[in-house]
């Protein structure tokens, strides 16, 4: 069953590359945000849009919804309704003329949008799989009255983080590399294997979608990163929002899933202990991906699988 998903989901993959993608197996859609008194587009993605049950997935930092295609297929292949938003500054989102427009508040504005957007803006009405960043804000909606969010899947993050990996990320994000072609960067990406910061061992397939998901091109031809360097700004002042997480957390209580890359140094065990430990009931899991740091490429069918069988086996 595993490996015919598999090759499902590489089948799709290369059919949405090419724009021939089955009707209502992927759609696109924008809503539009205001900061700062302007309007700004977001790009949206939906998987399945056919299906009842929701899962709404967030990107870490500098990522974007085209992180989750694998996931999007394999599960709406499996009967779920996937939708993934480009916060704004990444993927084919705008980028904002004020760079202090970055912040946790704005980006809970606008995903509140979009949260009406694809009508999961009522009580328990969606699950969520947030990845660093993602899983940030997924604490800040799950941990409120009359929270939207039915079941929570947190990806190596949370409510604290060591100041040595906010440090190191603030440099990261700042380099600004070029490349002629997506497939010259895929070296570098490699150079992260069995770090903190590794992805996990990828196929060719796969590594190849991550160099077009990391990139964009650039009008002379060449290739940068997928998202707006001015987000560092406020990083840098802001990088965990400009509310204490732990007293969100506490009040969290969906059943909730901590998936965390056994090398990450960002999510080391010590923080879940602490979060299974102020949990307000039992409903919390945490699954190690042994090859993996910050973040799992959720790429992998193993790991799809994973997600998948915690939510069919995990009642609200």
């Amino acid at each position: 069953m595993l490996g015919s998903l598999t090759g499902l989901t590489k089948v799709l993959l290369q059919l949405q590359e090419t724009g021939n993608c089955p009707k209502g197996r992927m759609k696109t859609g924008t809503i539009i945000t205001t900061a700062s008194g302007f309007q700004y587009p977001l790009h949206y993605q939906i998987w399945g849009e056919e299906n009842l049950e929701t899962i709404v997935c967030f990107a870490g930092l500098t990522g974007n919804s085209r992180d989750f295609e694998y996931l999007g297929h394999s599960l709406s292949a499996r009967g779920y309704k996937v939708a993934a938003l480009d916060l704004p500054g990444r993927g084919k989102s705008a980028y904002f003329n004020n760079h202090n427009d970055y912040h946790f508040e704005q980006y809970i504005q606008d995903i509140k949008l979009f949260l009406t957007e694809i009508g999961c803006n009522e009580p328990q009405s969606c699950d969520w799989l947030g990845v660093s960043l993602g899983g940030l804000l997924g604490m800040r909606f799950s941990g409120i009255d009359d929270s939207p969010v039915r079941r929570l899947i947190l990806s190596d993050i949370g409510p604290e983080v060591p100041q040595f990996d906010l440090d190191f990320i603030a440099k990261i994000i700042k380099i600004d590399p070029v490349y002629n072609t997506p497939a010259e960067s895929i070296p570098f990406l490699k150079m992260a294997l069995g770090t903190p910061y590794s992805r996990g061992a990828l196929n060719d397939d796969q590594w190849s979608h991550f160099a077009n998901v990391y990139l964009k091109q650039r009008a002379d031809g060449k290739y940068i990163r997928n998202y707006d360097p001015d987000i560092v700004h406020m990083f840098e002042k802001e990088p965990l929002g400009n509310a204490d997480l732990w007293p969100y957390w506490e009040r969290t209580t969906q059943p909730t899933l901590s998936l965390r890359g056994a090398l990450s140094t960002l999510f080391p065990i010590e923080i879940g202990e602490a979060m299974k430990s102020r949990k307000p009931n039992n409903k919390y899991t945490i699954k190690t991906i042994d090859d993996s740091g910050h973040v799992p490429s959720l790429y992998r069918e193993d790991q799809i699988n994973l997600i998948y069988t915690w939510l069919s086996t995990t009642d609200t």
